[in-house]
């Protein structure tokens, strides 16, 4: 899946999201028309789309400037100068009509996002204003921005896009990084940062889980995690996933997860400190060993991918204690780990280097039986609703606030589950016992609430606030 504007990435080298975003309009048009494409005209562009004549003015310009769009002077209509319109140039028109429809999985979200759709975004938990109180110029007498009336921006819409592009079924997307992200949408560093943050603080972004570097994993840096939100009010269309929350019976029996067990076993062998038996195996500590507090959510976030996998791939399989072998889920995660290499090698080095093999080994093995772990906890827990059915259903863990553990676990099901609406919270109300709590919609649960369940992230504290 990509956008448009990825079979161009070379040429469009160096231009603005603004051009980026006119461009992509003018694809997707191009794209789907059944004949060739009349003229273009600014003021025609800017109505259909909602911008502003300027916005659309300037990236016309820069996209005649990389050769990627023809101006054409028309005949004058009755008096006046000639009819000034735009047009893809044949180049660019031929490689879209070869390449057909790019959007694939997330296509109708997409087509959303280039349309002139309105697109209404508030921030979750601010008042609603009322269309007499939104700004429609500025002080100046030109147009006000998009966010200043609740609509989303031709830059957010952008980004987000070329985030959804790459998301899976239920909205994560991963293996992206800065620097790609920056070359696909023309952000600078900055930029780029604060529109993120801004998607976020709409809920489009449910959940961030920053990239690390570390020695353990196969890659330099493991880049950013982000999950979705597939069904966003905003975009008045009916979702295709399904988030489902759930609430345990004893929840303080479930208040670490399996990585914060990990870090408690690795910080004890660091500081020598004398405890019984430890969870992890002694190899597993080893491996870990030295690791910042970072690298834990994102290896959170990796056991929580391959346990979508085996509950996406065999859900009906894992019942209590079942321990699957899934070879495509083994060579996963071997590829996710760097295998320790000594870099000296000295009289010793067979030896040391044997023992560094067993300790990934072992750290392999026991990140595949976590994943089964986890697996289990959610399969056992959301089993308890027998009135839904999870077959052939694409599943994805989302992560909830740091502090709770297990206390409460959610998960976005793509193609809803029979019998389930978009929002679905069970509450344990005896061991192996649920009922579902009244909510129908994410916007019933109370703010707190969502923050702490993964479905929005918590706005960021301003300095010298606590």
């Amino acid at each position: 899946m990509k956008l448009f504007s990825q079979l161009f990435t070379a040429t469009l080298e160096g231009a603005g999201p603004e051009t980026r975003f006119v461009f992509e309009l003018l694809a997707a048009g191009a794209a789907s028309a059944a004949g060739d494409v009349e003229g273009y005209k600014v003021k025609a562009l800017a109505v259909q789309f909602r911008l502003s004549q300027k916005l659309v003015s300037d990236a016309l310009g820069d996209l005649i400037r990389l050769g990627m769009v023809l101006r054409q002077r028309g005949s004058p209509e009755g008096k006046g100068r000639p009819a000034i319109t735009y047009a893809l140039s044949p180049a660019v028109a031929q490689t879209l009509k070869a390449s057909g429809s790019v959007y694939g999985v997330h296509g109708e979200l997409l087509e959303c996002l280039f349309s002139g759709a309105h697109i209404g975004m508030e921030v979750p938990g601010c008042l609603p204003s009322t269309a007499k109180d939104r700004q429609k110029v500025t002080k100046a007498g030109r147009p006000a921005p998009p966010g200043a009336s609740k609509q989303l921006s031709a830059c957010n819409r952008l980004l987000f896009a070329t985030l959804l592009a790459r998301a899976d079924h239920c909205g994560v997307v991963s293996g992206i990084g800065g620097p790609e992200l920056r070359k696909l949408t023309g952000f600078d560093e900055a930029s780029l940062k604060h529109r993120l943050r801004r998607l976020m603080d709409l809920g489009l972004i449910r959940r961030y889980v920053p990239g690390v570097s570390s020695s353990i994993f196969a890659k330099s840096k493991v880049s950013s995690t982000y999950f979705l939100n597939l069904n966003h009010p905003g975009f008045e269309l009916k979702g295709d996933c399904t988030v489902m929350v759930h609430l345990a019976w004893n929840p303080e029996d479930k208040s670490y997860t399996h990585t914060d067990d990990l870090r408690i076993d690795v910080i004890r062998y660091e500081r020598q400190l004398e405890y019984s038996d430890p969870v992890t195996p002694i190899n597993v500590i080893r491996f870990l060993v030295g690791q910042r507090p970072r690298v834990y959510p994102v290896l959170q976030i990796m056991l929580y991918r391959y346990a979508s996998f085996l509950l996406s791939q065999h859900w009906r399989a894992l019942l209590p204690g079942a321990y699957l072998w899934d070879d495509r889920l083994y060579e996963m995660i071997k590829l996710d780990f760097r295998k320790p290499v000594l870099m000296v090698p000295d009289e010793s080095a067979a030896a040391e280097q044997a023992r560094l093999d067993a300790e990934w080994v072992e750290a392999i093995e026991h990140f595949y039986k976590l994943a089964h772990d986890i697996a289990h906890e959610f399969r056992s827990r959301f089993g308890q609703a027998t009135f839904l059915q999870f077959d052939s259903v694409q599943m994805s863990l989302l992560p909830v606030a740091d502090d709770l553990g297990y206390k409460v676990i959610t998960m976005v099901v793509s193609s809803s589950p029979v019998g389930s609406k978009e929002f679905v919270w069970l509450e344990e109300e005896k061991p192996g016992v649920v009922s579902l709590r009244p909510q129908t919609s994410e916007s019933e649960v109370n703010l707190k609430n969502r923050y702490d369940l993964g479905l929005l992230t918590p706005p960021k504290r301003r300095a010298g606030k606590k």
